[in-house]
Parts: structure tokens; sequence; C-alpha cells
């Protein structure tokens, strides 16, 4: 049974779902850059990050697998990771750049930008080292979300509270699957707390 809910975590928390959750919370916070956008427009953008960021990565992985170009749809093995990444940056800049003459908000822009960033670098950190990519996704959606409160002074306490008990349980969930060493789940959410909170700091 537990060995079923580990699983069911991480399946609910995929990396690749991040995105589609950052842009939910964002559309419906109290603030400018979510109000000016209507209900059909924010639709629209939803489906779109959802193809861009989910769908075509995990097709893609799935076409690589069915090809046996890689042994799991996990990725378990570091080595089999590296043209997955390179195709997630594609979509990822992609979806980016689609966007970007659009009108939409500059924050919507720049957490597309930023996510396309930590992919690369996780590309080229697994080029050595594995880390764990959901705890580097989990930690980049806190990251978001503090960085957000502080940069337009809005409390998202809730958000926060959530955001952060969500990622013990993503942290518990690799650790129980033997996906991950512990090293591996806190340098991947050093990494993607840090990298999205800094830019919000410095903005």
């Amino acid at each position: 049974m537990e060995a079923k809910i580990v699983r069911i975590i991480s399946y609910v928390f995929h990396p690749l779902l991040m995105p589609l959750y950052a842009f939910l919370l964002l559309f419906n916070m109290d603030a400018y850059f979510a109000s000016v956008l209507t209900f059909y427009g924010k639709s629209v953008i939803l489906i779109f990050v959802f193809l861009s960021t989910f769908v075509f990565p995990s097709v893609l992985t799935f076409i690589l697998y069915k090809r046996k170009l890689i042994s799991s749809m996990h990725l378990e093995n570091r080595e089999e990771r590296n043209i997955p990444f390179i195709f997630t940056i594609i979509f990822y800049y992609g979806a980016y750049y689609m966007l970007k003459n659009n009108g939409i908000p500059a924050i919507y822009l720049i957490l597309l930008l930023v996510s396309t960033l930590m992919v690369i670098l996780m590309f080229f950190i697994n080029l050595k080292f594995k880390i764990s990519i959901h705890s580097m996704s989990v930690g980049a959606l806190n990251g978001l979300l503090i960085g957000v409160a502080y940069r337009f002074q809005l409390d998202l306490s809730l958000m926060i509270i959530s955001s952060i008990l969500i990622s013990g349980l993503v942290a518990y969930a690799r650790l129980a699957m033997g996906a991950h060493r512990q090293s591996e789940i806190y340098s991947g959410f050093s990494i993607g707390f840090f990298g999205m909170i800094l830019l919000f700091f410095f903005l």
C-alpha cells in the first residue's frame, strides 16, 4: 500500500507538471498579473503550457522508450536523461518564444524562461552527477511563491505552507521508492529553490 501511495505522489507531482501548477497558482492570486487575463485567455494559456511542458516531452520520452534508446520512462539511469533533457529544453523555450509576443504579463514569461534555464542547468549537472528532478521542481515552486509574495507584497502564507508540505511528501516518496539518496534530494531542492527565489530578489 505504501509503495502505491509514494508512486502516486511521484506521478501527481511529476516535474513536467510543475509549470502547469505554477501557472494555475499565479492565475488565482489577487494580483494585477492575474486580473488582466480573461478566463478564456487563461484557459488557452493553460492548454498551451500543458501541451508544451508536459504532453510533448512525455510523448518524446515514450518514443525513446519504445525505440529502446532509454530503459525506463522514469529515467532512473543518469546517462539516459540527456536526450530527454535536450528535447525538454527545446519544448520549454518554444513555449516561452510563442507566448512572449502575445502581450501577457512578464511574470509568466519569466516563469517559462527560468524553467528553461533550470532544465539547462540540470542537463549540465547531470553530465557528472545525478540529482532529484522532482525535488528541484518542488523547490522551484517554493521559491516562486516566496518570490512572488516578496516582490508583489502578497499574503501567500497558505500556498507557501502547502508547498512546503508537498515538498516533504515528494522527498519522502522519492526516498521510499529508492529513486534517490538524501544528498540528491537536498541538492535538487536547493538548486530549484534558490534559482527561482534569487530571480525575484534581484528584479
